[in-house]
């Protein structure tokens, strides 16, 4: 049996993902959390039945939240995160040296 995630966005458009197979789901206080294991992808974060970063292309989606701001004012030294559970983020603010402090605020502690 072939396992697949698919994404209605419209009546006539749907994205969808041949999985590998099922890692983790839970559902927490806040939100239903699913990691699969994508053959095309790599690993596969969704939370309530929408694609929230996938392993092959999260770089794009992290470069962009973090480098343009930075970009604006590369002498930043406190920097407030809310959401960004999957890590991503506080990732690449970490690759600057002017930061003395990140804090990441995540409603929720399953993700």
């Amino acid at each position: 049996m072939e396992l697949w995630y698919s994404e209605n966005h419209t009546d006539n458009v749907r994205f969808s993902i041949k999985m590998n197979r099922q890692l983790f789901s839970c559902e927490s206080d806040f939100q239903r959390i699913d990691i699969y294991d994508s053959y095309e992808f790599g690993r596969i974060l969704i939370l309530d039945g929408f694609l929230m970063v996938t392993e092959k292309d999260e770089f794009i989606y992290h470069e962009m939240i973090t480098h343009v701001p930075m970009a604006v004012n590369p002498a930043i030294e406190n920097i407030l995160l809310i959401g960004a559970g999957d890590g991503g983020a506080v990732r690449e603010l970490c690759r600057y040296e002017t930061n003395k402090n990140i804090d990441m605020v995540e409603i929720d502690k399953a993700v």
